[in-house]
């Protein structure tokens, strides 16, 4: 009996269907290992006859999908529903991509590149401005199906390109070891769907009418220029923002918002890669974290293990903080953090959740210095009796229940970016009194709640896997 291979088993859906979308990971790096893994596997897997692989969707995953069942010499189909491809980074110009920044405290984290231990991908990620990669990106793809593309090499599969097709029209059914699609009617060796997500939530209730929505993480963004690009609220003081969310992009926001900065940029600017630390504590934290996260039950986060994650990134960041006092540099690291803006970071739960180490450190040492500099309580988690009030550089234990428009009333929508509005909290622990309360005015709220998965096919087997750093020898 044939031992069951994992690359292709946590994607299949059904003979010859495989779903990359909805799982919960999903940075650009891991679509790249992911697809261009699940296809090596499945054409070497010697279980797909010989007609074309259909690969739906055009973003990184889809091309990369492609571009490696053609290097394997299989023909392929490719379908997307917009008229040119990786819709989703072409059009961001402020955010910075970094296929291994996101690896630390592992020693690669500085690399800057996919390939950095000499791996070949059929797309090569090398640090960049999101729409500068997607640039890159197109240029090669082009070469490949433009007009005039380049010639392939000997032994490569065809590659067919459909634009501004939207394969949710689609049935896909059983042919012997193959799949029939309606209504392109034929068949093929297999179908591969990447399409991507479908929408983020970054809207939250409004009692004047419609939803307030805050900027998208994947937009072109005025977060990170001095003053938020709205010319500061109204008598001459603090633009007051809002952060919800326990992830990475709220992470990530929090930081752009208070220093312009993120990752090995930031990292580099506070000093913390003089520093001699000792990271033993961070590296089995994460390493256990991610582990216990990648084997729970999807519906049911790992609580206890992402605060005993957090609280051995508490004690680094702390270990840091002496060392700056000892060294008097508080001062000189505040001046770092635009003095115009003044944030609240919300999180639902105890502490912030699933998240890449080097953002859950920067985040903790950046809201101290907030702090610091702002004469606020740091972190302020819900306790018996505790009632927030919205002075709190970091607050868990509450989410969003809705804003109310201050000034003219208006139906809230993307133009409120800016506009003063009253938010209300929900305290989320039995221990918070119940019913909402008052937080307090801001005038730019950043909503990272995740986003919305609507696969193609049907929701992946396994929601979650380890993925290698690597693709495996």
């Amino acid at each position: 009996m044939a031992r069951p291979d994992q690359a292709l088993s946590f994607h299949r859906i059904a003979p010859g269907q495989y779903e990359l979308s909805g799982l919960r990971t999903g940075s650009v790096r891991d679509q790249i290992l992911r697809a261009q893994l699940l296809v090596e596997r499945l054409l070497g897997s010697g279980d797909v006859n010989d007609e074309p692989l259909l690969v739906v969707g055009g973003g990184v995953a889809g091309i990369c999908a492609a571009l490696t069942a053609s290097r394997l010499g299989r023909d392929v189909t490719l379908v997307e529903k917009y008229l040119s491809p990786f819709h989703t980074q072409a059009r961001v110009t402020t955010r910075w991509l970094d296929p291994t920044a996101f690896d630390w405290p592992h020693m690669h984290w500085t690399k800057g590149d996919m390939a950095w231990n000499g791996t070949s991908y059929q797309l090569p990620y090398i640090r960049n401005w999101s729409d500068q990669l997607a640039t890159q990106w197109t240029m090669l793809w082009y070469a490949v199906v433009g007009p005039s593309p380049m010639p392939l090499p000997p032994g490569s599969g065809l590659i067919v390109e459909y634009t501004g097709v939207d394969a949710r029209t689609f049935t896909f059914s059983p042919v012997g070891n193959g799949v029939h699609v309606t209504p392109m009617n034929r068949s093929f060796c297999a179908v591969v769907s990447c399409i991507g997500f479908s929408g983020e939530r970054t809207s939250v209730q409004s009692t004047g009418a419609g939803s307030l929505e805050g900027p998208a993480f994947w937009s072109t963004d005025a977060l990170a220029l001095k003053g938020l690009g709205i010319g500061g609220p109204p008598h001459g003081s603090k633009t007051r923002v809002l952060i919800s969310g326990g992830g990475d992009g709220a992470q990530q926001d929090f930081l752009r918002v208070l220093t312009g900065k993120f990752g090995k940029e930031l990292f580099d600017l506070l000093g913390l890669n003089k520093l001699q630390l000792d990271l033993t504590e961070v590296l089995l934290a994460e390493d256990s974290g991610r582990r216990v996260h990648a084997w729970s039950d999807p519906g049911a986060p790992p609580m206890r293990a992402y605060v005993e994650w957090h609280a051995a990134y508490e004690r680094l960041s702390a270990t840091i903080w002496n060392q700056w006092e000892d060294a008097g540099e508080i001062a000189a690291l505040c001046s770092h953090l635009d003095s115009s803006v003044e944030v609240t970071w919300l999180v639902r739960e105890a502490v912030p959740g699933y998240c890449y180490g080097l953002n859950r450190l920067l985040a903790l040492l950046v809201a101290r210095l907030h702090a610091e500099h702002t004469s606020r309580p740091h972190p302020k988690a819900a306790a018996a009796g505790y009632t927030p009030t919205g002075r709190e550089v970091y607050l868990a234990g509450f989410k969003l229940a809705h804003v109310v428009p201050r000034g003219a009333a208006h139906a809230c929508g993307p133009a409120c970016y800016g506009h003063e509005h009253d938010v209300h909290v929900l305290g989320t622990f039995p221990s918070v009194a119940l019913g909402t309360l008052l937080l307090g005015r801001y005038q730019v709220l950043v909503l990272r709640h995740g986003i919305n998965s609507t696969p193609l096919i049907a929701s992946a087997p396994v929601t979650e896997q380890l993925t290698p750093f690597d693709l495996p020898a």
